[in-house]
């Protein structure tokens, strides 16, 4: 898998992606977090039933892109 895609994928669908250093690890955490509900309404998060194709939210990758990239 591409780096980030799980970010891209998902953040994408609802507005501009936000700059990983724009913010702090644990920060991102509440985030990402926050945002759950949206990526289940938007899509399907790892869990429910996939339609074949279809790309897989994953807010554990998406965590772990943006912590390794976040500001300090």
């Amino acid at each position: 898998a591409t780096r980030g895609r799980s970010f891209r994928d998902a953040c994408d669908q609802c507005h501009v992606l936000p700059e990983p250093s724009s913010r702090p690890a644990a920060e991102w955490r509440r985030v990402v977090k926050r945002m759950e509900k949206n990526m289940t309404w938007m899509n399907r998060v790892v869990g429910s039933r996939a339609v074949p194709g279809e790309p897989q939210l994953r807010p554990d990758d998406i965590l772990a892109y943006l912590e390794r990239n976040a500001g300090r």
